[in-house]
């Protein structure tokens, strides 16, 4: 047990683990921040408080990767005051989900606790935006660094594929689309913005990368093809994004040029 810099053990000693001999703690919550509530009573003459609670019995790792033997806790208590009061315990971010038996301490108690870790899933994409010049080849790669910042195994798989749009929002297109359609009747006006809204997905985008089961704790630097649907117009934009459990790119497309053109020449023999 941790206290103030100058308080006479025998102080220190005053503040106790309070409730019944069978009391079991408990902490829970994702590795950097499990939560729980410890009972104190303070059985000496002096106003005490404590900033540091002792952990044995286990084998868990703290926030910068060695063997937990405390954690950070704040308490003052008047004399004969007790109290729950809320403290907090940081592991390694890459503490497996699953349920752990420690021995907390203070003064001269001991009592068995339950640190119960939760499932974190944390994906981290570097770029997170990606600006394609699209000319005539239907495909173009480009390097994205994954990283596993959660504590459980993350599968990224070979392929994925994302609808592609023109960037015009809902209240544009139908703007367009009154404009275009016939103002004789609110049926062809209707007709007019639902046609002008279908045509806002320009096809499918493909997305190609070897497949690789990140650890927790792992980056790696992988190469990911971006195939390009053939019917994208030329000298227009474009825009989607890629979601890969809680992490997104954004993707702009600009082409140059019809998507496809040198391939096709090739096929037909030019």
């Amino acid at each position: 047990m941790g206290a103030t810099g100058n308080t006479p053990l025998s102080q220190q000693q005053a503040i106790q683990l309070a409730g019944p001999e069978n009391a079991r703690l408990f902490f829970s919550g994702p590795p950097r921040s499990l939560t729980g509530t410890v009972p104190l009573v303070n059985s000496g003459t002096d106003k005490q408080k404590i900033r540091s609670i002792a952990v044995s019995g286990g084998d868990l790792l703290g926030a910068a990767g060695l063997p937990l033997r405390e954690f950070s806790f704040f308490a003052k208590l008047s004399p004969g005051e007790q109290a729950n009061i809320s403290g907090k315990i940081m592991l390694d971010r890459r503490t497996q989900p699953g349920s752990y038996e420690v021995a907390i301490t203070v003064g001269s108690r001991t009592l068995p606790a339950t640190v119960h870790v939760t499932e974190v899933i944390d994906l981290r994409m570097q770029p997170r935006q990606i600006t394609i010049l699209a000319g005539s080849p239907s495909s173009y790669t480009r390097t994205i660094i994954f990283e596993n910042a959660g504590n459980v195994d993350l599968p990224i798989g070979a392929e994925c594929e994302v609808p592609l749009f023109e960037p015009f929002d809902l209240v544009s297109s139908m703007l367009i689309g009154l404009r275009k359609a016939d103002k004789a009747s609110a049926e062809s006006m209707v007709k007019g913005f639902l046609q002008e809204w279908s045509e806002l997905p320009a096809g499918s985008l493909v997305i190609k990368r070897e497949p690789k089961i990140l650890r927790p704790g792992q980056k790696a630097a992988i190469d990911v093809e971006f195939h390009l649907p053939p019917d994208l117009k030329p000298i227009h934009q474009y825009h989607t994004k890629v979601q890969l459990y809680n992490a997104a790119i954004s993707v702009d497309i600009y082409t140059t040029a019809k998507v496809g053109a040198q391939r096709n020449r090739r096929s037909n023999g030019s």
